[in-house]
């Protein structure tokens, strides 16, 4: 019954012109933050928009994804297109035509990963400078990548990326106790897991 309804969906999709075309469109959603508000944010030469950016960018097209804020020395990387999984599901689903119309169009290509963190480095730093805004930098990177995974060990009370954030912050041992309940409040009163992570890295400061 379940398959028997799934190919009634995909029946469905056909006659209205292309499933991969309808439930994924010509574009996607391009999430960008950054270590500085209000930074510009570039596809190629084109303005998106400022950070923190949630902005709906064309598939297909070939980019570069640039971040610049005055006093910041650029930002820039190159963004990688993979084919759209919605574009697989129309194949197998027999969706040729609609498959063709996405191939010309570039709508079965998406931006992967569609989300991306700038980190911006001052312009003009001293070597020592230079390093501790790397050591921020990294717990910064550390915090957003890891985010679900400190979640679930702060509930528990242990686990590696507990043990991993104790040792980038070299916690005696004797505070690791209170550093959790402070982590785990952090992560309380956070909004984002950008906010999570500013509040970790204010123990750097």
């Amino acid at each position: 019954m379940k398959s028997l309804k799934s190919v009634s969906v995909f029946a469905l999709c056909l006659s209205l012109g292309g499933c991969a075309t309808i439930l994924g469109g010509s574009s996607q959603t391009l999430t960008v933050n950054a270590n500085v508000t209000g930074a510009e944010v570039y596809l190629n030469e084109t303005l998106l928009g400022v950070t923190p950016l949630t902005a709906n960018v064309k598939r297909g097209q070939e980019g570069v994804l640039r971040v610049t804020a005055e006093g910041y020395e650029p930002y820039q990387i190159a963004l990688n297109k993979k084919v759209s999984s919605l574009f697989w599901v129309n194949i197998l689903s027999g969706g040729t035509f609609g498959s063709t119309t996405d191939y010309k169009t570039g709508a079965m290509y998406e931006y992967e990963p569609s989300t991306y963190m700038a980190s911006l480095q001052p312009a003009g730093q001293s070597p020592k400078d230079l390093g501790q805004w790397q050591r921020r930098e990294a717990l910064r990177s550390f915090v957003l990548l890891n985010s679900q995974a400190l979640v679930f060990d702060l509930a528990a009370g242990e686990g590696e990326y507990i043990d991993a954030l104790v040792s980038i912050l070299t916690v005696p041992s004797d505070d690791r106790a209170a550093a959790i309940e402070r982590w785990r409040s952090d992560y309380a009163g956070a909004r984002t897991a950008m906010d999570f992570a500013a509040r970790i890295l204010t123990e750097l400061d």
